[in-house]
């Protein structure tokens, strides 16, 4: 069985050059200036992963970019353009910083950035939503938006009940990865069952279908065994790693980083393809 999604394009010779030396610079640089890196960066973080996610499904949208941008945003290639974007706007934000003193709030900086430009995307995307040739239908992903939230405050309690250590260890940064995973699981969930939608990753369409066969199918779908699937991984995650997040908080709070960028940047891309019709 094929593990890797459908749908995944390689931008040309150019691209994937360019890309790599920024990639490489700027991870260069950001080693060489050692920034402090905690919990509160895997929140920061989260409007730039929602960003990819938006971008990846205005790539999915026909001629919404430039022919000469549209390979910038492809799958996989969107995660690597979003990493040095964010990865620049970090390094000059260091620097400003550095030179002012603040370099203790430049995680606050890059959230702050990250949540500037995140409304821009989402202004795009009802721009975009209101043009007639597109059928606008927010309803759907919003609702699974605010169904995810209300799944990650009731999962992240029961999880401090049992393991209350863990949670007091990974924090913010936890609920993080659980919210990102239970939202991609909710949306994937609605689009499957509700909104007709296809699975392009091999494996939850295995979940699903193996769901779908179940008895139960006819009464509660298809889609609500990737839902628990990613709510127990995540909460997996969170037990498992709380340690490793409190000795090495460094490389553990980028850990927590791509772990959820991994739940979030899918379930954005989902919601701004259900939104647009």
């Amino acid at each position: 069985m094929a593990i890797l999604p459908s749908g995944l394009v390689a931008p040309g010779l150019p691209y994937l050059v360019v890309l790599g030396l920024g990639a490489l610079l700027t991870t260069l640089l950001l080693f060489g200036f050692e920034p402090p890196v905690g919990k509160r960066h895997v929140v920061a973080l989260l409007p730039w992963m929602a960003i990819g996610g938006i971008a990846h499904g205005f790539y999915q949208v026909p001629g919404l970019y430039p022919a000469w941008v549209a390979p910038l945003f492809s799958a996989p290639t969107v995660y690597v353009t979003t990493y040095v974007l964010v990865a620049t706007v970090w390094l000059l934000l260091i620097l400003l910083g550095t030179a002012t003193g603040n370099l203790g709030r430049v995680g606050t900086y890059l959230g702050a950035a990250g949540l500037g430009v995140l409304i821009v995307f989402l202004g795009a995307m009802v721009w975009q939503g209101i043009a007639p040739a597109v059928e606008f239908s927010p309803m759907w992903p919003t609702l699974a938006f605010v169904i995810s939230l209300a799944v990650t405050a009731v999962t992240y309690f029961l999880v401090s009940l049992r393991w209350t250590g863990a949670v007091a260890r990974t924090g913010i940064a936890g609920a993080a990865v659980v919210f990102a995973h239970t939202f991609d699981g909710v949306i994937t969930m609605i689009g499957y069952d509700i909104l007709g939608s296809t699975e392009r990753t091999p494996i939850p369409a295995a979940i699903m279908d193996f769901a779908g066969s179940l008895p139960t199918a006819a009464y509660i779908g298809s889609g609500w065994l990737f839902l628990v699937v990613k709510v127990l991984i995540a909460t997996f995650v969170v037990v498992t790693f709380a340690d490793y997040v409190e000795e090495e908080p460094t490389y553990g709070s980028l850990f927590f980083v791509v772990i959820t960028a991994v739940g979030l940047g899918p379930a954005v891309n989902n919601f701004v393809l259900f939104t647009l019709g």
